[in-house]
């Protein structure tokens, strides 16, 4: 109860900030309404508030913005692809600033980001929605199958411009040209889910970037010729191709960077060529009705071509709630750090280090005063925290630390640090996440993590727990964490193997007796799934998964039914009791050597069966 007093009081006092003595300012006074083009409207107005605490009113409307007039400059976004970019609303140096769109709906033409909020404090966004004229990818359904020669049709929307040469295919759309290759993701029209194992409608999947040939039939249809689909996709079912990698992240409808006191509220997003939200190195966010999802009598099948929401080294309070998150191409929301790795040592004190992922280049990692936290390199474990003196950046991918003190001996290169004063306390509640691709939320956060009475149905795990040094290289071993009063439904109905809830950090190596999360309470949830997985950990020290209510659907056939309800690996100081389970089947629990459980099988866990 205190944790939620002070988040409210937190936001409370920011939003008494914003309104006190602010200058009312009408865009009909900038002549955006009748305008063809109202970013220039929009940049004149916020240059005429400079250094004023004031709140931009729109008239009730649907407005156009193209990035020819916008503000620009070259711009680095974590996990996007870094360029030179233009923005329709540059929140720049700002302080004590409230947009109010009254409703309105902002449609962009191009390759733009609508809202960037940088070096800004106690900013207000609200009541309008995001859309793009046209989508960031291709759209084709299913027309017809030939199973004897192991083809079928596409018939492609009309809102994508395509063309056929040589049996490729291509698309053109926002003004960019892009292959009919790299990922894709079939969807079921019934449902307006992710397909029911999809993974076997895949035409490549093992390599994403492996061009497709098809055949011209007739205006907007083709044949595909040489997909490896390991099962004919059925009539109807819809694919979606948003190309190859490195070409699908330019234009994220938000980016929040360096800021301080932001509160979003009534927004939606209906589109967008990236992520939702993308925050990163902010101090005190709430969302609240900020949704990312389908617009209402649309024929699209997606919405946001990268997660709806993403955090990356935030601090303060992250407070989510309301919201409706869907048919994203990746996951509802991610809460992370970063590690970067240690590649030369240069003297006691003074080591340098690089950003691995493309996708996290130019990435403000840490300033002077920050706390650094050593890990080792194969098993993810702390060795020490050390007091940072300065940081120089000598590129985008390499950066010089000096450290207040002499670093440990035993610390060596490529293993790797991590900034431990960049992590929120995260309320994550009241939200639906559903039908998307990947995973419903991420939780790699240090601090006070609280996920409860929301619903959550999506193709992979619901609530996923993963450090890594080797891809992404997101960091932040969880230290308390209540996942409560939660629906979980049909998850991880995409194929492949996973669980509900899935604690898999990427350990190289595992230490017995030395543990990676810690504290991790799961209680009071109601569990309603098709298949068996609900509950996988791997190197845990503190976990209780009590008082929750598992039953047996039959939505689909099962996928993985040889998989335990319940997966134990290395961990320790585990409580499992109170659970209830109603299904045909008996589910098993699975605890290896090294693990130390306590469990209390009673009459309402009768339905379980021990191995």
């Amino acid at each position: 109860m205190k944790f939620r007093f002070f988040v409210q009081l937190l936001f409370l006092s920011f939003s008494i900030a914003v309104v006190s003595a602010q200058k009312i300012v009408n865009l009909s006074d900038f002549n955006i309404v009748g305008s063809k083009d109202a970013t220039p409207c929009v940049y004149e107005a916020l240059k005429s508030v400079e250094g004023k605490d004031a709140k931009l009113v729109f008239p009730k409307g649907i407005y156009h913005f193209y990035p020819d007039k916008a503000f620009g400059k070259y711009h680095a976004i974590t996990n996007h692809d870094n360029s030179y970019k233009y923005f329709a609303f540059p929140l720049i140096n700002c302080k004590n600033i409230e947009i109010d769109g009254q409703g309105s709906e902002f449609i962009f033409h191009g390759v733009m980001t609508p809202v960037l909020v940088e070096n800004s404090e106690n900013i207000t966004l609200k009541n309008f929605s995001i859309d793009w004229q046209e989508p960031f990818y291709l759209q084709a359904k299913v027309a017809s199958v030939d199973t004897q020669n192991k083809t079928f049709d596409l018939f492609i929307s009309n809102e994508i411009r395509h063309q056929i040469e040589g049996n490729r295919l291509s698309f053109s759309t926002n003004g960019l040209y892009i292959p009919f290759l790299g990922e894709h993701i079939v969807f079921d029209p019934k449902t307006k889910a992710v397909a029911y194992n999809s993974i076997n409608y895949n035409l490549g999947s093992k390599n994403a970037n492996r061009l497709i040939e098809v055949k011209a039939v007739e205006k907007n249809r083709c044949t595909v010729l040489n997909s490896s689909v390991k099962q004919l996709p059925k009539v109807g079912y819809i694919y979606v191709f948003k190309g190859p990698n490195g070409m699908n992240r330019f234009a994220p409808a938000m980016h929040l960077s360096s800021s301080k006191n932001l509160n979003l509220t009534n927004i939606n997003i209906y589109q967008a060529g990236g992520m939702g939200l993308i925050a990163e190195k902010t101090e005190n966010i709430h969302l609240n009705s900020f949704n990312v999802k389908l617009r209402e009598g649309t024929n699209r099948i997606l919405t946001t071509t990268a997660d709806a929401t993403h955090f990356c080294n935030c601090k303060g309070v992250v407070l989510i709630e309301n919201c409706l998150f869907e048919n994203m191409l990746d996951d509802g929301s991610n809460i992370h750090g970063t590690y970067m790795r240690i590649s030369e040592i240069v003297n006691n004190n003074t080591i340098r280090v690089r950003l691995v992922h493309p996708q996290q280049w130019d990435y403000n990692f840490a300033s002077s005063g920050d706390s650094i936290e050593f890990i080792q390199n194969k098993t993810l474990l702390p060795v020490a925290s050390y007091r940072l003196k300065s940081v120089t950046k000598i590129n985008e991918k390499f950066y010089e630390i000096t450290f207040e003190n002499d670093i440990p001996e035993s610390v060596k290169i490529d293993d790797g640090i991590e900034n431990i004063s960049w992590y929120p306390k995260l309320i994550f509640r009241n939200n639906v996440v559903r039908n998307n691709r990947a995973r419903s939320i991420l939780i790699s956060n240090r601090y006070k993590t609280i996920i409860e009475n929301n619903s959550f149905s999506s193709m992979m795990s619901s609530v996923l727990f993963e450090g890594d040094m080797n891809y992404w290289h997101e960091s932040g071993a969880v230290n308390d964490v209540v996942i409560r009063n939660n629906k979980f439904h049909d998850n991880v109905y995409g194929g492949g193997k996973g669980s509900v809830i899935w604690i898999n950090p990427r350990l190289d190596s595992i230490v017995s007796g030395q543990y990676y999360e810690r504290n991790i309470r799961i209680e009071n949830n109601s569990f309603e799934t098709f298949d068996n997985s609900i509950l996988n950990a791997k190197s845990v020290n503190g976990l209780i998964f009590k008082n929750n209510s598992i039953v047996e659907t039959k939505t689909y056939p099962k996928l993985n039914p040889e998989l335990p309800a319940i997966n134990m690996q290395n961990c320790s100081n585990i409580v499992i009791q109170g659970n209830t389970y109603q299904g045909s089947s008996k589910r098993m629990i699975d605890i290896d050597n090294q693990s130390k459980v306590t469990l209390v099988l009673d009459n309402n866990q009768k339905g379980f069966k021990v191995n």
